[in-house]
């Protein structure tokens, strides 16, 4: 089946869901040794330097469209797992060789997989808590909301090696979990990408963004379904989760204005 360009852009928690997807591992590592095809040759340039790469991104997408025509859309960023690097980088440096391919790619997407099993545990354990009609009053749906998008990013950010690698990671598990919540996907994204507009690559996550996002998060989330007015909830505790500050404490002496007043960009 041809890609059509649209059904891989995974953009909500239905497309990548394990639950909407069986998956059987032991058929998969099976499977791949015919549905696989053959990675191209290591062609090297002039200079020694790898002069194949259009061939390996090719060699990718054509892996990605295989796999997810079989187990579902999610299977085609099977390269997106813990520590797997989505960058140019895994094309032209991880190509396996011939032989080499079919567990090369059993192991990547049977790892993307687990992880998103394991984001699934977090999702079920978190979503009733974000839940308007399970909550006490509207101060305690932002308060579920800034914990959960925290215990997120801090989940999502753990395996980036690299000051740069947790962007990415970050915004496509928040931008899942608001539609996982009923949030439609653009104004999930639109949500998300205001959120961490100002951090700038090879800008390293610290407590300190993850509160900031949180918040952010929390009541762009929550505003616009008229369940708490747009204005700040002032009530908030005076310790974030796990001792994370928060700008609204009052004992740390940033309970007097938002971090875009503390000489951050908006």
């Amino acid at each position: 089946m041809a890609d059509d360009g649209l059904r891989h852009l995974l953009e909500t928690w239905a497309d990548v869901d394990p639950a909407r997807y069986p998956f059987d591992p032991v058929e998969m590592s099976v499977a791949v040794r015919t549905l696989v095809p053959p990675p191209p040759p290591r062609a090297t340039s002039g200079d020694g330097g790898h002069a194949g790469w259009s061939e390996d991104f090719a060699w990718v997408e054509s892996v990605s469209v295989l796999l997810s025509d079989r187990y579902g859309p999610w299977a085609y960023r099977w390269h997106w797992g813990p520590w797997e690097r989505e960058h140019v980088g895994f094309v032209t440096d991880h190509i396996p060789a011939p032989a080499d391919a079919p567990t090369f790619v059993a192991d990547s997407l049977l790892a993307w997989r687990r992880w998103l099993e394991s984001l699934a545990e977090r999702f079920d354990h978190l979503l009733p808590s974000v839940d308007p009609t399970r909550a006490a009053g509207a101060a305690d749906v932002v308060a579920a909301w800034e914990a959960a998008v925290a215990q997120l990013m801090a989940f999502a950010a753990t395996p980036a090696v690299d000051n740069d690698g947790w962007q990415g990671n970050c915004s496509r598990t928040l931008q899942w979990f608001l539609t996982a919540a009923g949030i439609p996907s653009e104004e999930a994204q639109a949500v998300v990408d205001r959120a961490l507009e100002r951090f700038g690559w090879w800008a390293p996550l610290t407590a300190v963004e993850i509160g900031e996002v949180a918040d952010r998060v929390a009541r762009d989330a929550v505003s616009p379904t008229g369940i708490v007015p747009a204005g700040r909830i002032d009530n908030w505790p005076d310790t974030w989760p796990h001792g994370w500050p928060s700008w609204r404490a009052t004992n740390t002496g940033w309970g007097t204005g938002h971090p875009s007043d503390r000489g951050h960009s908006a």
